[in-house]
């Protein structure tokens, strides 16, 4: 039975995945304690039980199956790892602990990690537009996000520690305030408590994408969603064709000279105006006062470009590269229509498959 369990609860875009493959593939070592992580990659499908209304249903099956793996392991700590905690709410974990996990209330650690607001909008951007989620501007997601208010940081934060007091804690997802400038290795001095301990992986598991590779990307499902009629279905292996294609993408040799995605300057200025007082607060509640996050905002204009960038296919490839990419969105459309459910587990790599889908 494992000592004590550690919460990893994201956010989204901070290295999560880096973080769950060396947890998923045990690329660790340490003399200090051993870690106990039942998840085949991540705990999503936990972490969705607290907040998606069709998925609550699986709420009790879900927790008992973590208790059971908890429970039956010799290892001292167990970790639960989940960058969808951050659209949860602190108290319904809090309350799900209490019924589920009820003999390890008070041996319980939550960390997150937070990306500072520039850099969060340009990677949530790109995200949605490989998953077939967005296909505005950059400038329109900006305005969403606002609208959402994902980026305004404090207020969540809080909850989680008025929720959780000193067992919750906020990284900052900065390299230079990173232990070795790296998340991976931030993570695990935080598992082991400042222990020893040796990452036996690279750490760094892909590049982002290109600005070509997210206006492929949004031509390929542009076309795949005109041609698949619409649907939950289609959408959600759409997402899911986004999610492991930009993992080839990302994994394979960057072009040279490919350009990022990046805030054109006028953009970059009002997301300085929108967020500094975010930026201000989240360092002085969290991080004893080091301007932080406030000092990654105030750079965002000097990083920026002059002009917005293009995400239209048709500005970065040619007529023959173009009808590549039909020709493609023509074929993987087929194949979601004759078999989504296969086609989402097929396009996962192997170690993160569950079982085959039975056909009835």
């Amino acid at each position: 039975m494992v000592r004590e369990i550690v919460f990893h609860l994201g956010d989204c875009k901070t290295g999560t995945t880096s973080i769950q493959s060396v947890l998923a593939f045990e690329a660790w070592q340490s003399a200090a304690a051993q870690i106990c992580y039942p998840a085949r990659f991540n705990n999503i499908p936990l972490a969705k039980t607290l907040s998606v209304e069709s998925e609550k249903k699986f709420q009790r099956k879900r927790f008992q199956a973590l208790l059971k793996d908890f429970e039956s392991s010799d290892a001292d700590i167990g970790v639960v790892s989940a960058e969808h905690f951050e659209f949860v709410d602190p108290k319904v974990l809090k309350s799900a602990i209490e019924e589920y996990l009820p003999d390890y209330v008070g041996r319980i650690r939550l960390v997150a990690y937070v990306r500072p607001h520039a850099d969060r909008l340009v990677s949530t951007f790109a995200e949605r537009s490989k998953k077939g989620l967005f296909n505005k501007p950059l400038a329109g997601m900006h305005d969403k996000l606002i609208e959402d208010g994902l980026l305004f940081y404090t207020a969540r934060f809080n909850a989680w520690r008025e929720a959780f007091g000193d067992s919750f804690t906020l990284r900052p997802f900065i390299r230079d305030a990173l232990h070795q400038g790296d998340v991976v290795q931030d993570f695990f001095r935080f598992v082991f408590s400042g222990a020893d301990f040796t990452v036996t992986q690279p750490t760094q598991q892909n590049e982002s994408l290109s600005v070509a590779d997210v206006a492929m990307m949004r031509r390929l499902h542009s076309r795949i969603r005109s041609l698949g009629g619409g649907g939950k279905p289609l959408r959600q292996a759409q997402q899911a064709l986004g999610w492991y294609l930009s993992d080839i993408l990302a994994s394979l040799p960057a072009v040279e000279g490919a350009e990022k995605p990046r805030l054109h300057r006028e953009l970059a200025h009002k997301v300085v105006e929108a967020y500094s007082a975010d930026a201000e607060m989240l360092d002085n509640q969290f991080f004893g006062g080091r301007p932080l996050m406030k000092q990654a905002l105030a750079a965002a204009p000097k990083k920026a470009v002059e002009a917005p960038q293009s995400f239209r296919a048709v500005d970065h490839f040619s007529a023959a590269e173009l009808r590549l990419i039909e020709a493609w969105a023509q074929l993987i459309s087929r194949m979601i229509t004759a078999d989504d459910s296969h086609f989402m587990w097929a396009v996962r790599p192997e170690p993160q498959r569950g079982p085959k889908p039975r056909r009835d």
